[in-house]
Order: structure tokens, then C-alpha cells, then sequence
């Protein structure tokens, strides 16, 4: 059986970095979207969704992490998988990006196979997360 193709949204202003994490996502067999600022992301979220986000924090309208807590406390999205994608690396940038409810954090620069790696165990809580949420529904019902 074939894996469903997920909605991923990149949240990220570098245009380079930006197309390799497009790539990696596999944007033949997933939806992937684009967004370079906060602003972005919030109406990409609002009009399309996403099963799974990789957010940079140093965004050109704020940081990445303001809008991690945001979606955290968003009934909407408080489950979505999230990925920070960003050049800060020191062990109190990790640990504040994870309080504030990132599922994962990555550091710029990354290797490729990390990265991928990474979004594929997004991809498989996101699918996890989703027939869950599946099968509660179905068993609410009785």
C-alpha cells in the first residue's frame, strides 16, 4: 500500500536552503507549500492546511518559534508535527524551541541525510497521528 501524499509546509526566507528542504520532502509524491515569512505560513496554514511543518526561526517578520507556540495553543493545529529548521544551536536555543512545542530541531548547517531522516519520522507520526485520530472518531460514534 502507498502512503498517502502529506501537506508540507516549508516555512523558510533563504531561497536555497528553502529549495533543498523542498526536495527532500519529495514534492513528486507530497504536497509540499512554501512560505518565506510568519505571515505566509499563517494564511498557507489557514488556506490549505498541513500534516507536517519545518519552520526556520529567524524569519524577516519575527521568529519561528512565536508562531510554534501559537499553532501549540491553535485546537487546529496543537498536534501538528513540527520541525525547526535553524541556525541556532546551543543547547538553551534546542531545549526553548522544544518547550515551545517544536517535535523536532534541527541545526543549519545539516547534512542531507539527517534531514530526511528526520521529515520521514515526521511523516510517520503525521500518518501515526491521523489513524489515531481516525479511529477515535470511529469508536466516539458507539
Amino acid at each position: 500500500m502507498t502512503a498517502l501524499p502529506r501537506r508540507i509546509l516549508i516555512v523558510e526566507d533563504d531561497l536555497t536552503v528553502r529549495d533543498l528542504v523542498r526536495d527532500v520532502c519529495d514534492p513528486d509524491k507530497n504536497h509540499v507549500h512554501l512560505a518565506g515569512t510568519i505571515a505566509e505560513a499563517r494564511k498557507s496554514l489557514e488556506l490549505k492546511g498541513a500534516d507536517i511543518l519545518i519552520l526556520d526561526r529567524g524569519l524577516p517578520d519575527g521568529d519561528g518559534l512565536a508562531l510554534c507556540s501559537e499553532l501549540r495553543n491553535t485546537p487546529a493545529f496543537a498536534a501538528l508535527p513540527i520541525l525547526v529548521l535553524t541556525g541556532k544551536g546551543s543547547t538553551q536555543e534546542k531545549v526553548l524551541g522544544l518547550n515551545l512545542g517544536a517535535d523536532d530541531y534541527l541545526v543549519k548547517p545539516f547534512a542531507v541525510e539527517e534531514l530526511k531522516a528526520r521529515v520521514e519520522s515526521l511523516m510517520r507520526r503525521a500518518e501515526t497521528l491521523s489513524k489515531s485520530s481516525y479511529i477515535k472518531r470511529r469508536l466516539w460514534r458507539y
